[in-house]
């Protein structure tokens, strides 16, 4: 009777109908939940008592699915306390799969016990696969005469996937374990292609055995991407051991053993080929290539993060250094050679010592040569760094002089539309610390300046017509702690840009105020103070195909529809700075590099007659406004002290007039004051010293370090008068 009163409680629900009841009824009391009832399934679950880390992940997925989550937790709570081993985890994986510990994550009936599972299991299967110790081990069993063993150990190898690389490559390396050769061979074989890219890395290393055994690990694998990275060894190599492993790989891979003169010419194909820039490596999940390299130094390979143009000079490295064993007279294969040497330094902080040899054999006009190259374009900035140091090392001011008509590297270097470059070019003209004029030097003064007026802050110039947007997209910068500069676009964007190089990103909307969006993506690509800052484009959604195909040529300018949130913001800044990659520079930096740029203006000022061809009054303004910024105050202070211009002379006397600035600087501004009317004379108007004795006047109730900072400036302004006698008459003559 129970359950058909139920039942016509729903239908009366369904029908909308209403019951009636009376006030005083009481309330019909729900029954107390039963336990579930346990099915066949359960158990049978049950009755196997699980106790392996394969049967507690078993058992937890299947009672999940069974809607027993009360089962699963318990079993996973196990799990964790049984704290399993890393052979223990292992095994299992090879049982259930890793995507039956990750599905632990994503069934939300049986969270927090299967999140922690979970991470637990693929924590300690990392560890263990990846543990450098076992995986010796594992390499030292595969000589073993126990099949299971080796079968094993083969087994974890594989596993343990390209980390396994190096413990197998340093087998091949030991002549004394020529007999273990067999089954490591086997083994990298057996990888496929996941160990192409190692495999294909190590044939760089400088020991012609190893090479001689990876050429035939190569031949084995019918690895045809090896071929550029051995014929150059083929008609080069004076040892027998490798020359003949390679001319096997050939015979059974291309079927063709080259001459030198196809050998050059196969090379210098594909250093082109590399160097122009096409794409040659399939791009990760960030749009950057997985290189592996050879280094020299641990004699491994390792696998770097690198953007497709960077990998590209890398590789052609790597090809250079045999076309120039092969073609080493020819000047442009000793230009790319020692340009790619300094690329592969900057990129992979190689060892400096075949840019060291390739100068000592060339002098350093290659240098001068590659540098030149380089600053073509931005994809071998690194290498540009390089170079402008190697020149700055010389101190040779020979190297700043013009060349038909035509300015230095370094010179040019100052014009580069990257900062780094710029930075590394002033510093090693700097260095070379030329003392009489150069083609070029005020573009010194402009990337010294500019590098001054940094107050490590980080900003973002946003372009938006309409107002309500850019406050939008302003609030929700600042909430990520940067600085946001709203502009309608036009001059007053053009203006925010280049105002400082802390500027790290520029936003850009349509509609936008004249010039049109394009346009102004171009104004700014043609200033070297924004050609190198990444620009996100926002575009209407039905436009974005459109735009993307007008800048599929700017790597730096990124089209976009509009982030609404703080997430989408920091996934469009991740994006454009990523696009920098190893160029971008941090505001911690920026700010360093003010600091260096005020010293060595000012070190250069103490001795202006040997720099009187730089027109330092230009940097007068950034002075000016950088005296507020108590990170470099004291030295911006002598600085103005020694440009003695009426404005600077101002500045100084307003700053340590004003009692809220710090002592020690006010008084630094004081004396800076008192250089500057030594070297010029008093360049006030007569109503700036009255102001000042109206500030002095009206000081009494100020503490008294200012009433003292206040009368020193009087006593500066009135030095030059003290020695004056108005009841006689001038002297004249000698």
């Amino acid at each position: 009777m129970q359950r058909f009163f139920q039942i016509a409680l729903i239908l009366a629900a369904l029908l909308g109908l209403s019951v009636v009841r009376d006030g005083a009824a009481q309330q019909t009391e729900q029954p107390a939940a039963q336990p579930p009832v346990d099915t066949a399934a359960i158990q049978a679950i049950k009755e196997s008592n699980p106790t392996t880390v394969a049967d507690l992940v078993r058992a937890a997925l299947v009672t999940a699915d069974l809607d027993r989550t009360d089962l699963s937790k318990a079993y996973l709570q196990k799990l964790i306390d049984n704290d399993p081993t890393g052979e223990e985890v292992w095994s299992a994986q090879r049982k259930l799969g890793s995507a039956q510990f990750v599905r632990l994550q994503t069934l939300d009936t049986i969270q927090p016990e299967g999140g922690k599972a979970s991470t637990l299991l693929l924590d300690k299967l990392q560890a263990y696969l990846h543990d450098p110790t076992r995986l010796k081990m594992a390499v030292d069993q595969l000589a073993s005469s126990d099949i299971t063993a080796k079968s094993k150990a083969a087994r974890q190898l594989i596993d343990a996937g390209t980390t396994a690389a190096n413990p197998l490559f340093a087998v091949l390396a030991d002549p004394a374990r020529k007999a273990e050769y067999p089954a490591v061979k086997k083994v990298l074989v057996h990888f496929g292609r996941v160990m192409h890219p190692p495999v294909l890395a190590a044939l760089d290393s400088d020991d012609p055995h190893l090479v001689a055994e990876l050429a035939d690990v190569a031949r084995q694998m019918q690895l045809k991407s090896a071929m550029p990275f051995l014929v150059g060894s083929f008609v080069t190599t004076d040892n027998a051991e490798l020359k003949e492993a390679i001319g096997l790989y050939l015979d059974d891979v291309v079927a063709h053993r080259p001459d030198t003169a196809e050998a050059k010419a196969y090379l210098a194909k594909r250093v082109n080929a590399y160097l122009d820039g096409a794409p040659m490596f399939p791009l990760n999940a960030e749009g950057e290539v997985d290189l592996w390299s050879w280094n020299p130094d641990s004699k491994q390979v390792e696998v770097h993060q690198l953007p497709a143009t960077d990998a590209n000079v890398v590789v052609a490295g790597q090809l250079l250094h045999d076309l120039y064993a092969i073609d080493g007279d020819n000047p442009e294969v000793q230009m790319l050679s020692t340009l790619a040497a300094m690329q592969r330094i900057g990129v992979l902080q190689e060892s400096d010592e075949l840019l060291k040899q390739l100068v000592a054999t060339h002098g350093i006009e290659v240098v001068e040569a590659a540098l030149k190259r380089s600053l073509e374009g931005r994809k071998y900035a690194h290498a540009s760094v390089i170079a402008c140091e190697q020149l700055g090392a010389t101190k040779n001011a020979d190297l700043l002089l013009a060349v038909d008509g035509n300015l230095s590297q370094l010179a040019r270097a100052l014009q580069s539309p990257v900062y780094r470059v710029r930075r590394a070019a002033a510093k090693a003209i700097l260095e070379i610390d030329p003392k009489t004029p150069y083609a070029g030097s005020a573009e010194l003064l402009d990337a010294l300046g500019f590098m001054a007026n940094s107050q490590g802050k980080r900003l973002i110039v946003i372009g938006e017509l309409q107002q309500q947007r850019a406050q939008e997209m302003g609030s929700l910068l600042a909430e990520l702690r940067l600085e946001p500069m709203v502009t309608a676009g036009g001059a007053e964007l053009f203006k925010a840009a280049y105002s400082s190089p802390d500027v790290e990103a520029i936003f850009i909307s349509k509609p936008l105020a004249r010039p049109s969006v394009m346009e102004t993506v171009q104004v700014l690509r043609k200033d070297r103070r924004t050609g190198d800052l990444p620009i996100g484009l926002i575009s209407p959604i039905e436009e974005v195909i459109q735009f993307e195909t007008r800048t599929e040529n700017d790597p730096l300018t990124h089209v976009m529809i509009r982030p609404n949130d703080t997430e989408g913001f920091i996934f469009q800044l991740q994006h454009l700075y990523r696009s920098q990659g190893r160029l971008l520079v941090s505001a911690e930096e920026r700010e360093a590099d003010a600091e260096f740029a005020v010293s060595q203006i000012t070190r250069m000022l103490d001795s202006e007659e040997d720099y009187n061809y730089y027109n330092f009054l230009k940097l007068e303004e950034i002075a000016i406004r950088r005296l507020v910024d108590d990170s470099v105050a004291l030295d911006v202070a002598k600085l103005l002290g020694k440009l003695a211009t009426p404005a600077a002379q101002v500045a100084l006397i307003d700053y340590a007039s004003d009692p809220f600035h710090p002592l020690a600087i006010r008084q630094a501004s004081v004396e800076a004051l008192k250089d500057a009317i030594s070297r010029r004379g008093i360049l006030l108007s007569k109503d700036q010293i009255i102001t000042q004795y109206d500030r002095y006047n009206a000081s009494e109730k100020l503490d008294s370090d200012t009433q003292a900072v206040l009368g020193q400036i009087l006593d500066i302004i009135e030095a030059p008068t003290q020695d004056v006698r108005f009841d006689q008459p001038a002297k004249i003559g000698p």
